[in-house]
């Protein structure tokens, strides 16, 4: 049983230092998409209906010069007339 068990753990390491020399090699390793940090992805709270939601999957509109950010189209439209 406990060979087993180191069988299976040094698999895993060979995996993860596979895995770890193949993102070095293709560039991949280091960079993380759009605005995403390593702390994660900014969230932004819809104004209409008070959901949070990453910046990058909110809808974007200005309103007197302020940016706001929206979860569908219908709270955008619905937005100017609430105040």
């Amino acid at each position: 049983m406990i060979r087993l068990l180191i069988f299976a753990l040094l698999c895993f390491l060979i995996y993860t230092l596979y895995t770890a020399v193949i993102r070095s090699l293709s560039g991949k390793g280091g960079t993380l998409p759009g605005e995403k940090t390593r702390r994660g992805e900014d969230m932004v709270q819809d104004p209409q209906c008070g959901t949070y939601l990453p910046r990058s999957d909110a809808l974007e509109k200005s309103v007197n010069g302020t940016r706001h950010f929206f979860c569908s189209k219908e709270c955008r439209d619905a937005f100017p007339g609430k105040k």
